[in-house]
């Protein structure tokens, strides 16, 4: 195999390509979901496939295939370069932006990581049960529960990248995702709660994290709301727990600073570097290196090995978040930000673990000084413009904190407000880091896995109000 992508990568180059890579793809994957007693999905699929990229001129042009034979592999190189061709043609006319891919070492490895329980070993039987009894103990929870659903996740993957830089690295990894979701009625007041794990890890993670106390914690959080009351409107002093500070600054920060939205105009740290844009005490980081989080990768799918990069550190813009197009396009280095979802999506720049680092203060602390104020908790939804800098979320649960202390449930609690004016406004950052919300990231049609690890955060005041259900 090693031969024939060489002889792939040669052929194209030989045709005046700049650059190539390549990435093929074998694993498979186990899905369980199960929603109101009923198993909707319960499947094991194996897929494979190549998906290539070549550089011409200045055009990319990109092939996939789910066809792994030899011919089938230089027949992905020849309709990717013949697809480059055609769009630096159509593009003759126009001025289009110079293409350069920044420098970077080539790199040969085999890495596996050797899960203490390979979830392929681990029967469908075995699994069914796990999840059933996730779903059984949430549903006697309460009678108030209503609804239950169980979506259970694995999977192992073997990815050779290969590039026209000299890289050839194999990598072998599992991964496995587990989310409970539970709704609670109470006359005619409806209420949801939601848990999730996951990690790059074999089937040990999931037994570690207990599926029956994962969906047992959301149907709790969903019985829990429904005495909540609605919060006050206005301008507000607002704690964040650990899990809605990590969703913020993924959100709100992480996508404006990946370099593509920057390099197209989209983000409202286009210029910032070097500027001192939040507090001084907050630091923000992109860490794919966590062993055992969600959004762990040894390389991205440009063969770049994965680092630390810190976008914010003691309130100044630090870095983006690169690819290795956008790094030689904006002069910068290459931070292994490039994730494709599949064989058959273009690697675009993404983030992977979002790491906000503890400051010096206790949660008690914060609080004490605070005569009236909302303690947000988790996030439902959102959305967020990374153009205009704007950003509205919905916190799962919360409370009102009154003289110092937490006093009246609440819920439906909307937070909105401007990202940099609320960067500025974090008055206090928390010493009680931990793991926060792990789920999967879109952007252009792609979904990655993600985790956050953040603290309590405390911003001085932030938009509050709150919808009826």
């Amino acid at each position: 195999m090693e031969e024939e992508i060489k002889k792939a990568i040669d052929f194209v180059l030989s045709n005046h390509a700049k650059y190539a890579d390549v990435r093929l793809e074998r694993g498979y994957a186990t899905v369980i979901d199960l929603r109101d007693d009923v198993f909707r999905e319960m499947s094991y699929g194996i897929d494979q496939g190549i998906g290539v990229r070549v550089l011409y001129k200045d055009s990319w042009g990109f092939a996939s295939s789910n066809n792994l034979a030899r011919p089938a592999i230089k027949d992905a190189f020849e309709d990717a370069l013949n697809i480059g061709r055609a769009l630096s043609v159509s593009e003759s006319n126009k001025k289009s932006a110079t293409i350069t891919i920044a420098d970077a070492p080539s790199r040969t490895d085999h890495f596996k990581l050797k899960p203490k329980i390979n979830p392929d070993d681990v029967s469908i039987e075995e699994k069914k049960r796990m999840v059933k009894d996730a779903y059984d103990a949430a549903k006697a929870h309460s009678d108030l529960i209503k609804s239950v659903s169980i979506l259970y996740l694995d999977g192992y993957e073997e990815q050779i990248y290969a590039n026209s830089d000299g890289s050839y690295i194999v990598t072998e990894t599992p991964a496995v995702f587990m989310r409970a979701g539970a709704v609670a009625k109470k006359g005619d007041v409806l209420q949801e709660g939601r848990e999730s794990v996951g990690a790059v890890a074999g089937f040990e993670f999931i037994k570690e994290e207990n599926p029956v106390t994962v969906a047992v914690k959301a149907a709790d959080k969903a019985v829990r709301l429904l005495d909540a009351k609605l919060p006050p409107a206005g301008e507000l002093p607002v704690i964040m727990d650990n899990r809605l500070t990590g969703v913020f600054m993924h959100e709100a920060l992480g996508h404006a600073a990946e370099a593509d939205h920057v390099l197209y105009g989209e983000s409202i740290l286009k210029g910032k570097l070097g500027a001192e844009i939040a507090y001084e005490g907050l630091t923000v980081a992109d860490d794919p290196t966590i062993e055992c989080s969600h959004g762990y990768y040894r390389y991205d799918d440009e063969g770049m090995r994965s680092n630390r990069t810190e976008i914010i550190k003691n309130g100044v813009l630090l870095s983006y978040l690169h690819s290795r197009e956008t790094a030689g396009r904006l002069d910068a280095k290459p931070t292994a930000n490039a994730r494709a979802a599949d064989y058959s999506d273009l690697p675009i720049v993404r983030m992977s673990n979002t790491v906000i680092e503890e400051g010096d203060w206790q949660f008690d602390e914060m609080r004490a000084d605070i005569p009236f104020g909302i303690y947000a908790k988790g996030m439902r939804g959102g959305q967020v413009d990374t153009v205009k800098g704007e950003f509205q979320f919905s916190a799962e649960e919360a409370f009102l904190i009154e003289n110092g202390m937490l006093s009246t449930r609440l819920k439906n609690v909307s937070l909105s407000g401007r990202t940099l004016d609320v960067l500025k406004s974090i008055d206090a950052v928390g010493n009680d880091k931990k793991r926060g919300t792990i789920g999967f990231c879109g952007k252009d049609g792609q979904d990655v896995p993600v985790s956050e690890y953040a603290p309590h955060v405390r911003v001085t005041k932030i938009l509050v109000g709150g919808a009826s259900s």
